[in-house]
């Protein structure tokens, strides 16, 4: 799995999206980050139109008014989901959708008067007879001829420098408003396009039954009818065909992830608004009533819209990214966890149940308060397969007492691990896969233990070692047990660990097993062989 951390700065949010590829995660990613805008924008917004309105009282209680309609939405979600659900047609979101937003209209520009002409009439002196006779007597009235026209023109010059800046104002204004709406209309024709492209082979998948097209049907689904922009839209899905079981690994909102404000008052004397906190225990109630509300309208959903009667159960996982508040590390635990029937569950009218009563019903698991994050072992652990895994080989029954462990072949020896750990496994249901030798990243096997209290993913390194194991070896199994999500990490080695190894060891989820445990391991299975590590040395040396 890859995870990608993503946070929001102006909401004070953050959130881990996992996937099960970049790209796949960066599309989760985008999608979570602008739900989280368009939350920021309407806060903004909000705040924005408080400002502009003189009556602030009507201001405050507009808001309030708003925060109540989120609030009821809340609170009735799992009766919308239903509602939503009766009246939404999939095959309408396959409409090509168009772009609204108006052509900017280029200005009309304003002209500009013809200059005037130095010639005309007006501009011109008017001599009587004498002048006309006796020209050095009509100066001063040449003179105030050109004046005239000097002023004239200064003026038109003005007016003409004016007409130009706001005709340039208003094309610049054009050019920047139609700038704008051309590359919104091209990145919005671009989105949907691949809007309808992604959606044709969603839909063109599950009607022709391809692999992965299940899971691929239902999470588009249950983002489509997400309700409240706070919960996430993260979930990993997995469809078994043998047992026609859906598993679901949901993320859910955190308690501060919910909108927390009651009221919004206007206090006259500070000139300000406040805010009416909601109290403790409402929102308890509330965060408690909303999850076991969401989780019900998704098996709602999944099995009311599987019209080809593909899914026969449903094992629900719900998972919340948080921070322990005790050591300010990430955790995600596992809050609730049901496993239903498809006759089980529609047995229920929805319409009229308690959603936490009929979770428990459904013999769901959860701690009697969801807001405490108080983790529970899921009902079914979800048993993700792992695209490192190939075939086991045979190698135990190639083996004698004579067969020295420390000079196999390398990859016989993570076989062997493979099949001594199985055998080890199976005892209590559980199973190991070996990984491929060229992209393990530090994983030779992989083992699911079914135990609902202890069991888990384990992580095995099988180690053909002649020489000490230093403490280099274990630190980077406990880096490989954190990166997988492990409970736990085993390194097998056909030699001895130094202190230092034992050490470091000490009080992390790792178990070291040296020459003499793995010999052990294969005796308690029917199985003898040797360890001389001399020998394999003097071989290797010979090969060399």
């Amino acid at each position: 799995m890859y995870s990608r951390e993503i946070r929001h700065d102006g909401l004070n949010k953050f959130r881990v999206i996992r996937g099960k590829s970049l790209y796949e995660v960066d599309q989760k990613a985008e999608m979570q980050l602008r739900v989280w805008e368009d939350q920021w924008n309407r806060v903004v917004k909000r705040h924005e139109e408080s400002l502009l309105k003189s009556n602030k009282r009507a201001t405050a209680q507009q808001l309030s008014d708003q925060l109540k309609k989120e609030r009821q939405l809340a609170e009735e979600y799992l009766i919308l989901t239903i509602k939503s659900n009766k009246t939404v047609d999939l095959r309408t979101d396959l409409q090509r959708r168009t772009f609204d937003a108006e052509e900017p209209i280029a200005p009309e520009l304003e002209s500009i008067r013809q200059m005037p002409d130095p010639k005309a009439k007006v501009y011109q002196p008017i001599y009587n007879i004498i002048e006309q006779i006796l020209p050095f007597l009509a100066t001063n009235k040449k003179e105030e001829a050109r004046k005239r026209y000097d002023r004239e023109h200064r003026i038109w010059m003005n007016e003409k420098e004016e007409i130009e800046s706001r005709n340039e104002g208003k094309w610049n204004e054009y050019q920047s408003n139609y700038l704008k709406w051309k590359n919104d209309k091209e990145s919005f024709e671009k989105n949907e396009k691949e809007r309808l492209e992604f959606l044709e082979s969603v839909f063109d998948n599950y009607r022709t039954q391809k692999e992965g097209s299940i899971e691929g049907y239902f999470d588009y689904l249950l983002n489509r009818f997400t309700l409240l922009d706070y919960i996430p839209i993260q979930r990993n899905m997995k469809y078994l065909i043998d047992t026609k079981t859906l598993y679901i690994e949901q993320y859910l909102p955190s308690i501060e992830e919910l909108p927390s404000i009651k009221e919004i008052k206007y206090v006259v004397e500070g000139d300000e608004f406040v805010e009416i906190p909601l109290s403790n225990k409402f929102l308890n109630e509330f965060y408690d009533r909303l999850i076991y509300s969401l989780i019900l309208s998704y098996l709602h959903l999944i099995f009311s819209n599987d019209k080809r009667n593909k899914i026969d159960s449903i094992a629900f996982n719900g998972y919340v990214d948080t921070i322990n508040k005790g050591t300010g590390n990430s955790e995600t635990p596992c809050i609730a966890s049901i496993f239903v029937s498809r006759e089980e569950f529609e047995s229920i009218n929805l319409e009229f149940v308690n959603p936490k009563t009929c979770f428990k019903q459904l013999k769901g698991v959860g701690s009697s308060k969801l807001h405490t994050l108080t983790s529970v072992p899921p009902v079914i652990k979800m048993d993700w397969d792992d695209d490192r895994i190939i075939d086991g080989k045979e190698t135990l029954s190639q083996m004698d007492d004579t067969t020295n462990l420390a000079a196999m072949d390398w990859q016989d020896f993570e076989h062997l691990i493979r099949e001594v750990f199985e055998r080890e496994f199976s005892k209590n249901g559980g199973e190991v896969k070996i990984t491929q030798a060229s992209r393990d990243g530090g994983v030779d096997a992989i083992a699911f233990d079914p135990d609902p209290l202890r069991g888990g993913k384990i992580v095995i390194q099988a180690k053909r070692y002649t020489n000490t194991v230093g403490v280099a070896a274990v630190r980077d199994l406990y880096g490989t047990v954190m990166n997988e999500g492990a409970i736990k990490g085993i390194l097998v080695s056909t030699a001895d660990y130094g202190p230092d190894a034992y050490n470091f060891a000490k009080d992390k989820p790792l178990t070291l097993l040296n020459g003499s445990n793995l010999l052990y391991l294969l005796e308690n299975h029917g199985h003898k062989a040797v360890i001389d590590l001399k020998a394999a040395k003097e071989g290797r040396r010979l090969n060399e």
